[in-house]
């Protein structure tokens, strides 16, 4: 059995036990008494299901009518010494245990038979004599049972039937391949894989969860504040960005398809300086939710300022689910956070003394959702892990079944009982954390970086270490390397590290070379690589790593991409800058900002701190990982203080400060139209079929859908005044008709043109009624869609009867005995045929009707597009 198989099983065994808690028996309240009592039990046994394959796995559940009295949580007795006995369908019988109870008085075994027929099963206690163990201190409950004796019982024999075949497992629903919107049903559990959110950026911005734009099609934009040209006197003058220091795009969060951002820029100075010479003035608060597919504002919550969000999974006996909340640092205190519900915006409740405030740089999320940080102190050798979710005070209560509740609302609690552990650690080691792998690994560093920064000393000697955060093994040493810099005065940082890939990376910044180490031992894997540009021994180079690979970007505007086991270099995508002087570092344009997944890597262009107009020609550009060919770009200039692009359910956001604009970039909804004349038309007459198909996303509803190849360039004229392209196709849509003996006619495909009209002529070939369908099957760009219309076509007229002509008398001469000249009479006009219907008079009609549809359809789009 495999290991997602046993988590599922024991999770369900679980559900089933806590389910079936509330019809067991609670002892009644009593008194110490002499002399003790026997007290009767009841052994009872379930399996399930009653019926399963060979080879498949059932789950058998043992209990007894009454809880252990003493216990309370983890507190208390246990019953113990439970047996089970099975008797194979072959008379040959096995023996499993012995099992220990749960505090509710449960136990439970996975069995799997491998043969087919019947087995039996029969639990049995052996009875017990309280003892009083692991009693929680300074509670009383049960107490008085102790010494107790609790007599032994057997099951009843409980059979479960085994047939060679395997019964059918509840059918997994596919992956969405149609438009679709959250909530997600809880049917559709193996959508989780392309349904991640974004609480905050991910170590490598690798976002592992969703699918990615493959195309340039944006879904709306929403202004963030004024942008773009001023105008006017100001000439070429552009609004404020922020990017120098104010970031005006933060933090953001994505959670169940809802994108939050705050209102007003982020000083982050503000806050991490409040009282320095020059005091500066708090960010102010404010924060909005919006739908991500639509743009549309739910609601606007005035008094926070967001920092990150957060979904808690919360599993006790009493509760199962998962809670989504956006957490608020105080902007004069980022030590304290007050956290809403993701929902509403409404306020829950207030954390303080959480270490590292806003500003912790070791934050991670724990499998369960909490929020974690590792706190060390290398002087006096211990590790500590704080856990949002650790502080006694969230819950109900401390006794009981308000243990198993999570009841946070309306509390202030004090982060500083957060600790889920303090360990002590080795001595010797120096430096800090650099990355953090929640219930894994942390990896730490001494002696990296510049040892003066005036002189421009670069890295010496160094030291990186690695402590265990893995169950049982807290603040366990795993490694300690000491290293000797290869290069003097080359400034060596932590680049980035993987855990899929067991690398962490030192980057030299002065020589742009990259070096890999092991992060099972420490051991140098490869390196230093060949120089990189040199503009990338600027600050502003970024390192990540997805699928294997190590990505670098920078001010040279070259995206370089390793083999991260190997340093082998892979490919590079240059940003070249095709006009004279606009790009000013190096001729390409500055790329970084990278956001990896569904195979993709997206990386944005713009400067730091940009000039007056800013350079033009700056671009969103989106590179296969595999192969580093250029999938996509548009025109887009990153805000580069706030740095946060973020992706979730395939839907890819930023704010682009060439217009100060918000962008969500994804695959659209359309809706597709067909008609025909609705006249019946004789058969043999052909007809004209035209439609429509048409972008139905929030911000350009009704606009014409456009192909893939032509995207871009239509992006650009719907959302950024740029000229309409004369060459844009549009998308291919399949005409098929169902006919009156139901068999199905393939029409044909036709291509939409830029209004988004498509049209085909096609001859009905038998009479009846036809069905029409209309299908586009998709693109990188859209979602799929169809229409359907109908015509009728009727018996093919007769033609008219043809008028037989009179037949010319023709005049017999008459012999004379005198030849005299005889006149000749002339044939009267032969008689013509009466007009019968003409099919030409139905060839007009319709062509007629056809042209009014044409006409009205091109209004109508055209309308759409005003």
């Amino acid at each position: 059995m495999n290991l997602q198989k046993n988590k599922t099983l024991t999770t369900i065994a679980l559900i089933l036990m806590l389910t079936f808690s509330a019809l067991v028996v609670s002892m009644p309240t009593a008194n110490a008494h002499t002399p003790a009592w026997n007290i009767k039990t009841f052994a009872y046994l379930s399996v399930a299901p009653t019926t399963v394959g060979v080879g498949q796995d059932a789950i058998v559940y043992m209990w007894l009518q009454v809880t252990p009295p003493t216990a309370e949580g983890a507190y208390g007795d246990r019953w113990k010494g439970f047996t089970l006995t099975i008797t194979k369908p072959d008379g040959t019988t096995e023996t499993k245990g012995p099992y220990t109870s749960d505090p509710i008085g449960y136990a439970w075994s996975i069995y799997t038979p491998t043969m087919v027929g019947t087995y039996k099963f029969q639990f049995s206690f052996p009875g017990q004599k309280l003892a009083g163990e692991n009693l929680r201190p300074g509670f009383t409950t049960g107490q008085a049972y102790i010494n107790d004796t609790f007599e032994p019982s057997t099951s009843e024999v409980v059979s479960l039937t085994v047939q060679q075949n395997s019964i059918p497992s509840y059918p997994n629903t596919p992956l969405p391949t149609d438009y679709w919107t959250r909530p997600i049903t809880g049917q559709h559990t193996d959508w989780w894989s392309i349904s991640g959110n974004w609480l905050a950026a991910p170590l490598n911005k690798f976002a592992r969860y969703t699918k990615g734009p493959d195309s340039a099609h944006i879904l709306w934009t929403k202004e963030l504040t004024f942008g773009g040209i001023v105008g006017g006197e100001f000439g070429v003058t552009g609004y404020y960005s922020g990017n120098a220091y104010e970031g005006k795009w933060a933090p953001p969060v994505i959670i169940n398809g809802r994108l939050y951002y705050n209102k007003y820029p982020d000083d982050t100075y503000a806050l991490q300086e409040p009282t320095n010479t020059y005091p500066r003035t708090p960010p102010k608060t404010g924060f909005y939710c919006v739908d991500l597919r639509t743009g549309e504002e739910l609601w606007y919550n005035s008094e926070a300022r967001l920092s990150f969000g957060q979904v808690y999974r919360y599993d006790s006996p009493n509760q199962h689910g998962a809670f989504a909340y956006l957490w608020a640092a105080n902007v004069t205190n980022p030590t304290m956070f007050r956290v809403y519900d993701a929902f509403t915006g409404d306020y829950v409740y207030t954390v303080t003394n959480v270490p590292g405030g806003a500003f912790s740089t070791t934050r991670v999320f724990g499998t369960d959702g909490s929020i974690l940080n590792p706190v060390i102190n290398l002087q006096k050798g211990w590790l500590a892990l704080w856990n949002s979710s650790a502080i006694p005070e969230l819950l109900g209560g401390q006794t009981g079944t308000q243990n198993w509740q999570w009841r946070p609302y309306g509390k202030t609690v004090d982060g500083n009982k957060g600790y889920s552990w303090n360990k002590t650690i080795p001595s010797g080691l120096t430096g800090g954390i650099n990355f953090v792998w929640a219930g894994d690994r942390i990896l730490g560093s001494s002696g990296l970086g510049r040892t003066d920064a005036w002189l421009n000393l670069g890295t010496t000697n160094f030291t990186v270490w690695c402590l265990s955060l893995k169950p049982g093994q807290e603040g366990t040493l795993m490694w300690k390397k000491d290293y000797v810099a290869e290069e003097s005065g080359v400034t060596l940082n932590m680049a980035t590290a993987s855990l899929d890939d067991k690398v962490f990376t030192l980057w030299g910044a002065e020589t742009r070379q990259f070096r890999g180490y092991s992060l099972d031992n420490g051991e140098k894997l490869w390196g230093p690589t060949a120089s990189q540009d040199p503009w990338d021994m600027l600050v502003s180079t970024a390192y990540n790593i997805g699928y294997g690979k190590l990505f670098c970007s920078g001010y040279a505007g070259i995206l370089y991409c390793y083999d991260v086991k190997t340093g082998q270099l892979l490919w590079t995508y240059e940003n070249k800058d095709p006009y004279y002087m606009e790009a000013l570092w190096g001729g390409n344009y500055m790329i970084t900002e990278p956001i990896i997944a569904d195979g993709k890597i997206y990386v944005f262009s713009g400067e730091h701190s940009p000039d007056d107009p800013k350079e033009r020609g700056n671009t969103l550009i989106c590179v296969d990982v595999a192969t580093g060919k250029l999938l996509w770009q548009i025109p887009f200039y990153m805000s580069h203080w706030a740095r946060n692009p973020a992706i979730a359910d395939g839907i890819i956001t930023y704010l682009n400060i060439y217009d100060n604009q918000i962008y969500a970039f994804g695959k659209g909804q359309t809706a597709t139209t067909v008609s025909a004349p609705q006249t019946v038309v004789p058969k043999g007459t052909g007809v004209m079929i035209t439609g429509t198909v048409t972008d139905q996303s929030a911000g350009a509803k009704g606009t014409p859908a456009i192909s893939d190849e032509s995207m871009s360039e239509w992006m650009k004229y719907l959302y950024q005044q740029f000229l309409i392209p004369s060459n844009a196709t549009g998308v291919p849509v399949k005409l098929t008709a169902i006919d009156p003996n139901g068999n199905t006619q393939d029409i044909g495909t036709v291509t939409s043109d830029m209004s988004g009209l498509f049209s085909i002529m096609w001859t009905p070939p038998v009479e009846g009624k036809y069905t029409i369908i209309a299908t586009f099957g998709g693109s990188e760009s859209y979602y799929a869609s169809y229409a359907e219309t109908a015509i009728g076509v009727s018996v093919a007229p007769s033609p008219a009867p043809t008028a037989t002509p009179t037949a010319t008398p023709t005049a017999t001469p008459v012999a004379t005995p005198t030849p005299t000249p005889v006149a000749t009479v002339s044939p009267s006009p032969a008689p013509q045929p009466e007009a019968g219907p003409s099919t030409d008079m139905y060839i007009i009609a319709a062509a007629a009707a056809v042209i009014i549809v044409v006409v009205a359809v091109a209004a109508l789009v055209l309308r759409r597009r005003k």
